[in-house]
């Protein structure tokens, strides 16, 4: 049997090699190289709903969806910076901890639909991200969420701001969904 892995101990410097350990970090959270194309707003992330993902009552065990929501964010991460949260973590020396989980049951997930998971950001603070999410399944509402997280660098756990080119990602994200919310506000539909 392996011996699992332990997380480096804050005294070890980052970017070195934690040897016995097999840990290597960067030097110092790293920016993005270039800013990838902006996805459109908001976000929407599909996922299929299985047999496997139920509960006796045959609709989708609760503590599944808080993991369909993180899954959502990661793959929305990935679209507006070019890089999953365990690239973030040790390729860029960021973290995103969690510091609120909200979510709001409205009506069963069944397997009968895949599960739209409608991701917008709802706030960028300085050292923090927050986002909505819908859960959908054909056309009803099943549930939403609220989700914060903040940035820190991943070693020291210490809050700090989002790097220049992820934050002009993230800008530009605001921007589309933005300029997205005010067509949809203006559309004969809405009125």
């Amino acid at each position: 049997m392996s011996k699992p892995i332990e997380a480096p101990s804050l005294s070890e410097v980052p970017g070195k090699t934690a040897a016995k350990r097999g840990w290597v970090f960067p030097d110092r959270v790293k920016d993005i190289e270039a800013i990838p194309a902006t996805p459109e707003a908001p976000f929407r992330y599909m996922r299929s709903i299985t047999w496997a993902d139920c509960d006796p009552a045959q609709i989708a065990y609760t503590g599944n969806i808080p993991n369909w929501c993180l899954e959502a964010l990661e793959a929305w991460y990935k679209a507006v910076l070019g890089v999953n949260w365990y690239e973030l973590n040790l390729d860029h020396g960021l973290g995103t901890p969690f510091v609120h989980l909200e979510n709001d049951f409205k009506s069963p997930v069944t397997p009968r639909h895949d599960l739209e998971l409608v991701v917008r950001l709802s706030r960028l603070g300085s050292r923090s991200l927050a986002h909505t999410i819908e859960g959908r399944q054909g056309g009803t509402l099943c549930f939403t969420g609220a989700y914060a997280s903040a940035m820190v660098a991943a070693v020291e756990m210490k809050a700090i701001s989002l790097p220049p080119m992820m934050r002009e990602a993230v800008e530009r994200f605001v921007a589309v969904q933005d300029a997205s919310d005010a067509e949809t506000a203006a559309s004969p539909a809405r009125r």
